[in-house]
């Protein structure tokens, strides 16, 4: 699927765990077999439109840490 995206295995799989994720389980993913240990079965035209219509976050919405630079610009 990742490849079928333009994208690499992990961005894909980094991507599925994010909190801010495009996907959704049981609309673009689905786990095979019936132990936690089953393969991840994309649905291909579900994920290519979630991964299309996706909009980027802003840096400034992730941000979760305060600034600590001083007037010089040195961190405190």
């Amino acid at each position: 699927m990742a490849e079928a995206l333009g994208i690499h295995k992990q961005t894909l799989l980094k991507l599925r765990r994010s909190k801010f994720s495009p996907f959704e389980e049981g609309r673009d993913y689905r786990w095979g077999g019936l132990t936690t240990g089953g393969n991840l079965q994309w649905q291909w035209e579900k994920t290519e439109e979630s991964f299309t219509n996706f909009r980027r976050i802003p840096a400034s919405r992730l941000e979760t840490f305060a600034s600590t630079l001083n007037q010089g610009g040195v961190r405190a």
